[in-house]
């Protein structure tokens, strides 16, 4: 029984994954590159140091890719952010994992004003006992820093009382990497297949889903 869960957020409790692919599309093409849609989208969950070298050589990334990733990040906090939706059910599974004495921690490697606005948008920000952001990684997934530094954010937490909730198999990858089990949602637009294959022990449809089959979940 986890004492705490851990979430991603992009793709598990808000709608934002293809967002966040037009903005790499525009952001790649402000500088000459033009990237498939359906390419840029199955990357979408690494860090950008890790997405960039996908599609340019290692000199171009060299040569550009800190203005693509922070023209990206631009991008999308000025012309996006605003269409990104809650996915249903999130406040009400929280509520559920609340009333049952559990932590939640939100792990997101999003600038803290983004994250502000998701808990805002998502209506937890009294649910939530600890938050990551940008600030608190120094590598981004696959590797496991994220979920690190969440579980910093609980004092005395071990990774075998915590499990994490993720769209992504980037999510599964990080997570397995120092140990925590996994629950993969299909909200982010992965499969199945490919969330189990990275590692996560169950997969569900969304947050609303979770909610629905509670007791028959790894969150018990």
């Amino acid at each position: 029984m986890p004492k705490v869960v851990i979430f991603d957020v992009d793709g598990t409790l808000v709608d934002s994954v293809d967002l966040h692919a037009q903005a790499w599309i525009e952001a790649f093409k402000q500088f000459g590159y033009d990237v498939p849609y359906d390419k840029i989208r199955d990357q979408i969950g690494k860090g950008s140091n890790y997405i960039i070298p996908v599609f340019i050589s290692q000199a171009e990334f060299e040569r550009l890719g800190e203005d693509i990733a922070t023209y990206r990040k631009e991008f999308y906090q000025e012309n996006l952010l605003s269409q990104v939706r809650p996915f249903e059910g999130v406040r009400q599974l929280f509520e559920r994992l609340k009333a049952d004495g559990k932590k939640v921690v939100v792990a997101s490697s999003a600038r803290t004003e983004t994250l502000t606005h998701y808990k805002k948008l998502l209506d937890i920000e009294d649910l939530v006992d600890g938050a990551t952001s940008t600030d608190d990684v120094e590598k981004s997934k696959p590797h496991p820093d994220i979920f690190q530094a969440a579980l910093g954010k609980l004092d005395g937490m071990t990774p075998q009382e915590a499990i994490v909730v993720g769209d992504s198999p980037y999510d599964a990858i990080a997570a397995c990497k120092i140990n925590l089990d996994v629950i993969g949602v299909l909200c982010g637009g992965f499969s199945e297949a490919e969330l189990k294959e990275a590692g996560c022990m169950r997969v569900y449809q969304n947050p609303a889903d979770l909610l629905d089959n509670y007791h028959q979940s790894p969150l018990v």
